[in-house]
């Protein structure tokens, strides 16, 4: 049994892959909520599911939320005009929170604002990419370069959606994933609705997936 921890739970995202993974037998989802009024906002699934209370700007109250997780996703959706290193920073306080416990193996949510396109550009710098999500973007670039460069590739996972991330669209139970290079504005083109992108992030937990992965549908 892998007990997950799912940051970010309210959010679509975040329920989206709850419903995934929350019935599968062989996983124990534990939703990190803000308060217990956020109880109402989780999905509703067969299975019981766990809360934990956590305020993820306090080291303390995220290693107790994760005391018990084998597994940390992190589905955060930081809003507002946030520093560029704000999701790099929370990814740090995680890391701090479980840095004296057992193995543990955090799973991240990413943004198109991380892909590379040419001449060493992040998407976040085309005119195209979306001006009320840069400060978003830009986090997400600062985000998966840290990981790149800093972090063991076997104790964490970033998965990258497309710019066309649907939160109405349709569950198909199949997704694509290719894997990074210095060029993905292939990418760009591509889409995925959050319940297919669920279905990713459950392939993530049970074959262990490591590293950057570009996860949407094999349209044009």
């Amino acid at each position: 049994m892998k007990r997950v921890l799912v940051l970010g739970a309210t959010g679509r995202t975040g329920n989206a892959i709850i419903r995934q993974i929350g019935n599968d037998e062989k996983i124990e989802v534990i939703a990190g909520i803000r308060g217990n009024i956020d109880v109402a906002r989780l999905p509703k699934i067969d299975r019981p599911i766990k809360e934990a209370v956590v305020d993820i700007d306090s080291i303390s109250s995220l290693s107790d939320a994760a005391s018990s997780s084998d597994i940390i996703i992190n589905a955060i959706r930081l809003r507002g005009n946030i520093p560029p290193n704000a999701l790099m920073e929370l990814d740090m306080r995680i890391r701090n929170a479980i840095s004296n416990e057992k193995y543990r193996h955090i799973i991240t949510v990413g943004g198109a604002g991380s892909l590379q396109v040419s001449n060493g550009r992040r998407y976040w710098e085309d005119k195209q990419f979306p001006k009320t999500t840069l400060p978003r973007g830009i986090a997400h670039a600062n985000l998966r370069q840290h990981l790149e460069r800093n972090m063991q590739e076997d104790s964490w996972t970033y998965l990258i959606p497309p710019p066309k991330y649907l939160p109405t669209g349709l569950r198909t139970g199949k997704y694509e994933r290719w894997e990074p290079s210095i060029n993905e504005s292939h990418f760009l083109t591509k889409s995925i609705s959050y319940e297919d992108f669920a279905v990713a992030v459950s392939s993530a937990i049970r074959e262990e997936w490591e590293g950057t992965h570009l996860i949407g549908n094999r349209e044009v």
